[in-house]
């Protein structure tokens, strides 16, 4: 009985080590600014081009939640793929600990993350219900010109703020960044 007591104990403190264990500052960067780069990555036209990509090579597929696979329209990868992954990653922003250091750049990469999350549901939605339906690329194309008309300045503004957080962030924490 004494032993089961000790083991008992034993995986309580592990558990209670393991679950108050803080980010790495390299970690904090990972969630916060190198997530982030995929937003930049897919802005606009080039998120399109990669699915019509993947449509090509028959991978535009979603799994439902008892793992079968389907293949997906443009529409239903972005809902049911690209804007969960992009929840994921915002709330493993929001869980990181915010202290003085990590403050500006944890609310910088949420702002840009919650930014983009909105873009992709109204803005990329309507794109998408466009391949999805059959119009023309000049239909498209034009629908995109005025996206980017009316998001990319801000799209830009809050990335180079990020930007900048994490330069000061790493600077202090010693973790190597390099941008390109």
């Amino acid at each position: 009985m004494k032993k089961i007591k000790n083991v008992l104990t034993i995986m309580v403190a592990f558990v209670f080590l393991v679950s108050c264990q803080k980010e790495t500052p390299q970690k904090v960067v990972e969630k916060t600014v190198l997530k982030a780069n995929l937003l930049t990555a897919n802005y606009g036209i080039g998120y399109f081009e990669q699915l019509k990509e993947l449509q090509k090579n028959e991978y535009l597929k979603y799994y439902d939640n008892d793992g079968e696979e389907y293949a997906a329209t443009f529409s239903q990868y972005l809902h049911k793929v690209t804007i969960p992954d992009l929840e994921k990653s915002l709330k493993d922003v929001q869980k990181l600990e915010v202290n003085e250091d990590s403050k500006e750049l944890i609310s910088t990469s949420i702002e840009l993350f919650e930014y983009s999350i909105d873009l992709y549901k109204k803005d990329y939605a309507e794109i998408a219900y466009m391949y999805d339906e059959g119009k023309t690329q000049q239909e498209i194309n034009q629908l995109i010109k005025e996206f980017k008309a009316k998001s990319l300045e801000e799209f830009k503004e809050k990335n180079l703020k990020l930007d900048e957080a994490a330069k000061i962030y790493a600077e202090k924490k010693g973790v190597k960044l390099k941008f390109v």
